[in-house]
């Protein structure tokens, strides 16, 4: 029985090629024309569906129409095996060994007299030329193509030469040529008007392309949505398509400084490409990511992941330009992590294979980067010289984003220079492209330039200005960041807040210069809580169940190797396996696991937090200068409030009541107190030693005369100066920076008495978070009768008064003790959103290095800030730590307070207490006892606790024991948030 065409096709699609090739020859001499007509096109199709799929296969396919022309004598399907050919070598990057193949098919078609024929091998022919630079040839070929399908009415193939001119014109540089031709081409396709849609889609989303690279990002945007519409039409069929787009809208919104967007759609778009083995694609995603991460001064995740991207691109041939782009990317973060002299090889890599490409467009990017290197090392004539040949290119090309940072540059090494006019001229020439590109990471850059160079030549006002909108501008794209976006971009800018604080104090506006300093510590905690941003983590239409799953695995894990370095594995009740596997594993390789898991899981909750944050994203939450004022407004009468600024060298205390405001600087204070609280650390330290020892009174004699005479040095610098009279304050709240967050300033010592012995004292980490405690000590204020639903828990794991100071403060709550092994995350969890009171006595750790991974042992796991972002707190007055280290915290970007406590005032708690070290849980469970007392005689928080130090001191005095005044012993507790009562 003969084989029918379509059979023969699937035959020679499943065996190997030489029995292929000897099948071949025993059926073509005995089949009719017509029949290998059918069994050429089938070959074709199939060598065209596998050309991306398995292009080892499309070559083989190429070879079968070959040797079916060569038996056949049918020069038509010879030409077009010739031309199937050249396709293959073309999938296989083999550019150089393709052109030969398209030449020979299309004299093959002449020689028939194959107008089209020849036509359509040039489309292929066009696509090498381009690859190999051979851009001349391939318009040449293009024009003559597309006039014969034109004249064959042919609109298809009309509109995709259109197409691949407009990429020849956009590859050279000549934007609005692309354009041009981009809109030749929908003309042509909706004139063909049937099966049209997504081949106007990509020309769309090509336009949009062009139009991006000329600066025109909003119309951008909106041609690349078109595109996304008609894609999802198509479901799986056109989801890398798809990707695409979301690709090209995430390079846009990187340009404008929408990173947290941009890395949201980077995330959709990469899973798809490494599920469809799509290397090149996936490491253009990783390269833009990296310069998403460099904005946000994450260069050692950007050095990793450009590096990344440079060993997957070296695996594939053919893709010069591609490489050189990922060096650059590659020496850029190279140059922020400092390490110039790699930067310096990547570059001149780079350079070397665009200029053997003859790629003129990217090879000026790489003059541009040379540029920054050289003046990241003080070599400004060099600088000067590229970055000026790459801005002419940059302006030669139309490429408006790149122009406006070339020229900035150029600002910036003029006014190293001394050259201030021109650093003005030029400034102001990037600031007019940036503001119509709506470019905002060189808006601001230009607005802080501006601002510093007015301030030198004299011109207050106009700098005034300047740095205004400089801190506007850092607030627009702050506030479309998640989280610790925020706080990481915020990093590099301390020098334009501490310039814009420094001028407006000059002109005498005290209160400009006080919302300054209150921006400069980013408040995030503060925008979110007050927009109703929710980012606890709950499975939905963004968030699978699958990453959640994840997620807790990578929890389970950390905690599993946590434990082990930290050594919080009781032992004694562990298997005889689980012991051999914690001394197998050991705690050098223990900690190296447990870092790869935090890093896992921070960029796990990163990908979770940004697929949760669209609605985030596309409003931005400000906290604004009204927002200020109206929690300056919340200070009653009796209340000073202390908000601290360092500069370089100076201390500035501004010290507001309800009646004004008023502000102190201190010269030079800032290495005293650099000095000071090292030494105020040690201090604290061999007092915790000391407390174990037999003879501690001894050891705490020359502890104590020390630790106050630091503590009185640093009153000197810190509340001494203070102009307001504190004879009639009340209640002080004090608002620390940078290193002062690790201060107890109720410690504070003015000779005769500690501050807290003068005055009640409670925290903020930023004034703006003032109203929001406030209304929430209001809400959660308790009742004697819902008092009892308090949680107290107790974990008594070598600490031997935890069970007493857990039983003490539940026996005042009147509410159940719940210790040990009760004494779960899990109940926490079940019973913390209607408890007006949790008190928490158990193990803390401090991670200077990881805050976020800060923990309290509980029972059945650690309980870290993620976790506790996740609790209900929005019913708790107040929430206790009465355990290590729980109040400490890291600092990020200028002065965002990151550790434990920020989780806990997200999840809605009104009141924090906790620790700033090693508390002796001796003293701790006796300063509890005094403290809730007085809580629930009335007192309000900040008083309560001012009260319990105050007679605990007293009692240390009268006592046997007067080493136990030392503030090691009582001192540890502060009040951050809300100050006022409990009970209702």
């Amino acid at each position: 029985m003969s084989l029918t065409p379509r059979e023969i096709a699937a035959l020679l699609l499943k065996c190997r090629e030489d029995q292929g090739r000897h099948l071949l020859q025993q059926l073509v001499p005995r089949m009719s024309l017509d029949a290998l007509e059918q069994l050429v096109n089938a070959l074709k199709m199939a060598a065209d569906r596998y050309w991306l799929e398995n292009v080892s296969l499309s070559f083989v396919l190429s070879g079968y129409v070959l040797l079916i022309g060569e038996l056949s004598g049918n020069g038509s399907f010879y030409a077009l095996g010739l031309m199937t050919r050249g396709d293959a070598l073309r999938g296989m990057e083999r550019h150089e060994e393709a052109l030969p193949f398209f030449d020979a098919a299309g004299e093959e078609f002449l020689a028939l007299h194959d107008l089209v024929g020849w036509a359509r091998s040039r489309l292929g022919r066009i696509s090498s030329c381009m690859r190999l630079n051979r851009m001349s040839e391939a318009l040449r070929d293009a024009a003559a193509a597309r006039e014969i399908f034109l004249q064959t009415n042919n609109l298809i193939r009309v509109g995709q030469l259109d197409v691949n001119t407009a990429i020849i014109h956009f590859e050279l540089g000549q934007y609005e040529q692309a354009l041009r031709y981009y809109d030749r081409a929908i003309e042509a396709y909706m004139l063909h008007g049937v099966n049209v849609d997504r081949l106007i889609a990509r020309a769309l989303a090509n336009k949009a392309m062009a139009l991006a690279a000329l600066g025109r990002f909003h119309k951008a945007v909106e041609l690349h949505q078109e595109a996304c519409e008609t894609f999802k039409q198509y479901g799986t069929r056109e989801e890398i398509s798809l990707a695409r787009q979301y690709l090209n809208i995430a390079d846009i919104y990187t340009a404008q400084g929408r990173y947290s967007q941009a890395l949201m759609l980077y995330n959709r778009c990469l899973p798809l490409f490494r599920e469809h083995q799509m290397t090149f694609a996936e490491a253009e995603v990783l390269l833009q990511m990296c310069l998403c991460l460099l904005r946000l001064n994450r260069t050692e995740e950007a050095y990793e992941m450009a590096s990344d991207a440079v060993a997957m691109l070296r695996t594939q041939e053919g893709q010069d330009d591609s490489l050189a782009r990922a060096l650059m990317y590659q020496a850029r973060a190279a140059i922020h992590e400092h390490l110039f002299e790699e930067a310096a090889l990547q570059l001149q890599e780079a350079s070397t294979l665009l200029l053997n490409r003859g790629l003129t467009r990217l090879a000026a990017q790489a003059r541009f980067y040379r540029a920054e290197l050289a003046f990241s090392i003080g070599e400004f004539e060099e600088s000067k010289r590229e970055v000026r040949y790459a801005a002419d290119a940059f302006a030669e090309q139309e490429d408006v984003p790149l122009l406006a940072q070339a020229m900035l540059l150029e600002a910036h090494i003029a006014d190293v220079r001394g050259e201030a006019e021109a650093a003005r001229v030029l400034c102001l020439h990037a600031l007019d492209l940036a503001e119509k590109q709506e470019l905002f990471e060189v808006r601001y850059r230009c607005h802080a330039l501006l601002g510093k160079l007015a301030a030198s030549a004299g011109k207050d006002e106009e700098a005034g200005i300047f740095y205004d909108l400089a801190i506007k501008g850092i607030d627009e794209i702050q506030s479309r960041l998640i989280l610790d976006e925020r706080s990481s971009f915020l990093e590099d800018k301390g020098a334009i807040y501490q310039q814009a604080v420094e001028l407006a104090l000059q002109r005498g506006y005290l209160e400009q210069a006080f919302i300054y300093v209150e921006k400069a510590k980013s408040s995030v905690l503060g925008d979110y809580v007050r927009n109703n941003i929710d980012i606890r983590l709950r499975a939905d239409e963004q968030v699978s169940d699958e990453l959640l799953e994840e997620l807790a695995r990578l929890r389970e894990e950390q905690a599993w190797y946590s434990s082990i370095v930290y050594e919080t594995v009781n032992e004694a009740n562990l298997s005889d396996t689980a012991l051999m596997r914690i001394r197998t594993i050991g705690p050098v390789r223990a900690r190296e696991e447990m870092r790869e898991r935090e890093r896992q899981i921070e960029r796990l909750l990163e990908q979770i937090r940004l697929s949760s944050a669209h609605k985030l994203l596309q409003t931005p939450a400000l906290t604004n200068d009204l927002v200020v004022f109206e929690n300056w407004a919340c200070l009653p009468s009796g209340t000073l409030l202390l908000e601290y600024y360092l500069t370089e060298q100076d201390l500035l205390i501004f010290q507001l009541t309800c009646n004004g405001i008023e502000v102190e600087r201190v010269s030079g204070a800032r290495p005293q107190l650099e000095r000071l609280l090292t030494l105020w650390r040690a201090n604290l330290d061999l007092a915790a030693q000391a407390a174990t020892l037999p003879e501690r009174e001894r050891e705490f004699a020359s502890l104590q005369e020390n630790g106050l005479g630091l503590l009185k040095r640093l009153h000197a610098l810190l509340i001494r100066p203070v102009v307001v009279d504190m004879q009639r304050v009340d209640h002080l709240i004090v608002v620390p920076y940078g290193m002062l967050h690790y201060l107890p300033f109720h410690c504070l010592f003015d000779g005769t008495r500690f501050l807290v012995e003068r005055v009640q004292i409670s925290y903020l980490p930023s004034l703006t978070l003032l109203d929001i405690c406030l209304q929430r000590g209001a809400r959660s204020a308790a009742t004697p009768q819902n008092i009892q639903h308090s949680l107290v828990l107790g974990v008594s794991d070598q600490l031997p008064f935890v069970r007493e100071e857990a039983s003490v403060v539940a026996r005042c709550l009147n509410a159940p003790c719940v210790l040990d092994q009760e004494a779960t995350v899990s109940l926490l969890q079940a019973r913390s959103s209607y408890s007006p009171v949790v008190h928490i006595a158990a193990h803390g750790l401090f991670r200077l290095d990881a805050p976020d991974f800060s923990f309290i042992s509980l029972a059945d796991r650690q309980l870290n800030t993620f976790e506790a972002f996740n609790l209900d707190l929005s019913l708790c007055s107040l929430l206790t730590l009465s355990a290590c280290e729980t109040g400490r915290a890291s600092i990020g970007g200028i002065d965002e307070v990151i550790g434990l406590g920020r989780g806990f005032l997200y999840a809605g708690a009104a009141s924090l207490l906790p620790t700033l070290w090693k508390v002796d849980d001796a003293s701790s469970a006796e300063l509890m006892e005094m403290f809730y007392r007085q809580l629930l005689q009335g007192a309000t928080k900040a008083g309560a606790l001012a009260q319990a130090q105050r007679a605990f001191l007293l009692r240390a005095r009268a006592s046997l024991h007067p080493y136990r005044l030392h503030p090691y012993f009582w001192g540890a507790f502060q009040l951050i948030g809300d100050p006022g009562p409990l009970l209702a």
